[in-house]
């Protein structure tokens, strides 16, 4: 009988995880989720007490990893040096990051007003706007929103970690080093 129960709290977060990647975390109702993982809403609640313990189940550790990341990239060692090494090596990290957390990372991006929506936010624009070069605050908030964008985009088109990094790769030459960082990498004329 445990196999059965397991069986249907896998459907049900298997459910979830569509529809909160599709819709988002707001947009996603506990009856949907019941409807998408055939069967009752009352029965979800053997299994989870709230949308968002289930939630936390499927976000919870991509969490941990993208704070944890962060701790890396805000240090001495990457603050205003960013240089074609640099850059490869945050392309790498972030690559292994989102391949091995892409759907509870691509869930908290998809979260319009989630807190875990407002982290991603604020460790990459506040921490972004905090050590960029350029003085035009509205300019490197705009450049930070682009770059939320462009990592949500590349996670809703692809899973594997190495498409992932190829793509995550263009993104950061092009927001660190600008079109000529990005022709000088690809060879590009």
């Amino acid at each position: 009988m445990q196999v059965k129960k397991d069986e249907i709290g896998n459907s049900i977060l298997e459910a979830a995880q569509k529809l909160f990647i599709k819709r988002g975390y707001e947009d996603t109702s506990l009856k949907q989720i019941a409807d998408k993982s055939n069967i009752s809403k009352s029965n979800i609640y053997r299994y989870y007490r709230s949308k968002k313990d289930i939630y936390e189940k499927l976000a919870g550790s991509a969490r941990a990893a993208v704070i944890e990341t962060s701790r890396h990239f805000f240090t001495p060692d990457f603050i205003g040096k960013y240089t074609p090494d640099k850059c490869d090596e945050i392309s790498a990290v972030l690559g292994r990051l989102f391949g091995e957390h892409h759907s509870g990372i691509l869930i908290m991006l998809r979260s319009s007003a989630g807190t875990d929506r407002k982290l991603i936010e604020e460790l990459i624009m506040k921490r972004f706007i905090d050590c960029c070069p350029i003085e035009d605050e509205g300019a490197k908030g705009l450049i930070s929103r682009l770059l939320i964008f462009g990592l949500t985009d590349i996670l809703l088109a692809h899973s594997d970690e190495e498409s992932i990094s190829r793509e995550i790769e263009a993104l950061i030459y092009y927001h660190y080093l600008g079109l000529n960082g990005l022709k000088e990498k690809y060879g590009c004329q």
